[in-house]
């Protein structure tokens, strides 16, 4: 009878080779019978065989780096959201066998599969991440995605495990940054941040550029507890290209930023900028927390739409300046008698808060209206010569009177706006004066005065500023308008009619008339040449030739002969006052008279028609005359 007796000894940890034999009590009796003949004894010897067993047990990996986070996640140092919490460690095994780095979300004992990865223990739903197969004696690495559902504080807990085939293993050890009783922001849990709510959003438009516009929301925090209240910051941007890494708005830029706003609920304002031009921009809000998670919610990146105003443009009044095309210098100069003299040209600046180049890419100008004054008569604002009424020839020309009174040509100087960022933009009028515009310079009647202009403008939305002038420092704006001596005379030829030597007209009967076309007063030099059949060649022989004093005039009409004054020879001619009064209306110049008689001297004793020349010069009368 046999029986057979097996021991099988098993040592969890590392390999311990245990040879125990299988102790065989069954004796396989090949029996050898060796019977030898001892003492006459016969002795049987017999020889047996055992088979050996013994299993081999695999060893788990072995930990030389405890788990750990490869970046803090702690309330100070939260996890945002859609981010990457990273743990990893270092593990060695005895048999060479890569390894898996397991976190799980309990410390249940994980469960090692052969071939596969390991599970926690409370299955798949118990993981936060598994590494993939690492090389024993070198880091293993495993991240995980945070999401909005998951808590705030998670616990974690780290397992080693090996896949061998046969006998797969997990080290029973378990590490989270906790076990050396020390915390640290690296050990578990890790702290998930979660975004504010962001759900209105709007701005106090619209604003005029210059002033100043506030975004105010509706953005909470109140998920997160653990280190209080998230602070809170605002963004408006330019164009949608936020980025939330920086934080801050792209290349476009943004319109404002806030502070960190601890109690939620963040606003921020901002002066627009000088120019803006009017129209609806785009400003894209976003909200993100201190630890820079962009809040989620139905106002985050959506567009409040600035709204920004129109500006009613105004001219820069330093900028006004009224000149003669010809530029010599800064006096205007009449040059056409008894009409308008064109050549004069007002020049000036415009602004305008929202540029010189409209939304359109048009002229945000449209039209300009003009005043040209003196000075005396129009004020800064071109009050006293801005409207239709006051308009007067001899010191007032407005635009808004009717064209046929006067109709200045305006237009934008080409190429002067450059762009949306340009304020400014130059415009130019030219303007004709009538020839009884009041003079200004030294010795007129309105010495100490000076000519200037006013200008307003309107935009393409129709609003028009009111007049701006050239001011009294602005000594480059205004202008001195000279005296413009012009006459016409009248009444030639002076017809004596027939008369016997020794006679005379008993009475000054023939008429000149002096006319002021300029636009000063005038007086008069009178003097002649001598009378003779053949004239110019006269002989100077008393008998054909009737000598210049025989001549007499007289300002008095039907004054006798002897009243009158001779008349001088023309090289010597004689002033005359005879007060002709400037022009004030355009198509009546003032006038006056001079009377002319004659005395045929005894000594002619030549008949026939006799001939000769007056002249008539105008000279300025003294302004006090005028």
């Amino acid at each position: 009878m046999t029986e057979n007796i097996r021991h099988i000894v098993q040592k969890r940890g590392k390999v311990a080779l245990v040879a125990l034999l299988s102790v065989v009590s069954v004796f396989i009796l090949s029996v050898l019978f060796d019977t030898q003949e001892m003492s006459s004894v016969h002795s049987v010897q017999a020889t047996s065989t055992a088979t050996t067993t013994v299993r081999v047990l695999n060893t788990p990996p072995a930990w030389t780096t405890t788990a750990y986070e490869k970046y803090d996640s702690s309330t100070t140092t939260p996890t945002n959201v859609g981010t990457s919490t990273v743990w990893t460690a270092q593990a060695t095994d005895s048999n060479g066998e890569p390894y898996y780095l397991l976190v799980c979300m309990s410390s249940s004992t994980p469960i090692a599969i052969g071939g596969q990865p390991p599970v926690c223990g409370g299955g798949s739903t118990d993981q936060w991440a598994i590494s993939a197969l690492t090389p024993s004696g070198t880091f293993a690495e495993v991240s995980t995605t945070t999401q909005v559902s998951w808590n705030e504080r998670n616990p974690w807990y780290a397992y080693i495990c090996d896949s061998n085939a046969g006998d797969p293993s997990c080290n029973d050890i378990m590490y989270n940054g906790l076990d050396d009783g020390t915390a640290d922001p690296q050990d578990s849990p890790f702290i998930v941040n979660h975004p504010a709510s962001f759900t209105v959003a709007a701005d106090d438009s619209p604003t005029l550029p210059g002033d100043t516009v506030t975004w105010t929301t509706t953005a909470t925090d109140t998920v997160d507890t653990l280190r209080g209240t998230d602070s809170l910051q605002l963004f408006v941007c330019k164009s949608n290209d936020f980025d939330v890494s920086i934080p801050g708005c792209g290349p476009s830029g943004a319109w404002a930023t806030s502070t960190l706003f601890a109690a939620g609920n963040p606003s921020t304002s901002t002066v627009l900028a000088i120019p803006l031009q009017d129209t609806d921009h785009d400003a894209y809000v976003y909200v993100v927390d201190e630890f820079n998670l962009a809040a989620t919610g139905a106002a985050q990146g959506s567009n409040t739409t600035l709204t920004v105003s129109n500006a009613t443009p105004y001219v820069a009044s330093s900028t006004i300046t009224v000149y003669d095309v010809g530029m010599v210098d800064t006096n205007l100069r009449l040059t056409t008698e008894e009409g308008e003299t064109e050549n004069f040209v007002m020049r000036f600046e415009v602004v305008d808060d929202n540029s010189c180049l409209n939304a359109a890419s048009g002229n945000e100008i449209t039209d300009v209206d003009i005043n040209v004054f003196r000075s005396g008569v129009g004020l800064l604002d071109s009050t006293g010569c801005d409207e239709a009424g006051e308009y007067n020839a001899n010191n007032c020309y407005t635009d808004t009177t009717n064209a046929s009174n006067w109709s200045p040509t305006c237009t934008q100087v080409p190429g002067d706006c450059l762009g949306a960022t340009q304020a400014s933009v130059e415009w130019e009028c030219t303007f004709p004066l009538w020839y009884i515009a009041d003079p200004t310079d030294v010795g007129s009647l309105y010495a100490g005065e000076d000519w200037r202009g006013a200008a307003r403008a309107t935009d393409d939305d129709a609003a028009t500023t009111a007049y701006y002038s050239v001011d009294d420092e602005a000594a480059d704006g205004a202008s001195q308008l000279l005296q413009f001596l012009s006459f016409r005379a009248t009444g030639s030829p002076i017809a004596y009619g027939s008369l016997e030597p020794g006679d005379f007209n008993p009475l000054e009967f023939a008429t000149t008339t002096l006319y002021a076309t300029g636009n000063t007063g005038l007086d008069q030099y009178l003097s002649g040449d001598a009378m003779c059949v053949t004239y110019p060649t006269c002989s100077n022989d008393p008998t054909d030739t009737i000598y210049v004093p025989y001549q007499h005039y007289s300002l008095t009409e039907g004054a006798a002969f002897a009243a009158g004054t001779q008349l001088s020879t023309s090289t010597a001619p004689a002033y005359v006052d005879v007060t002709v009064l400037k022009t004030t209306a355009t198509s009546t110049p003032t006038s006056d008279d001079t009377f002319w008689a004659i005395q045929v001297p005894s000594s002619i004793t030549f008949a026939g028609d006799y001939i000769g020349r007056n002249y008539i010069d105008a000279a300025v009368s003294p302004s006090g005359e005028w």
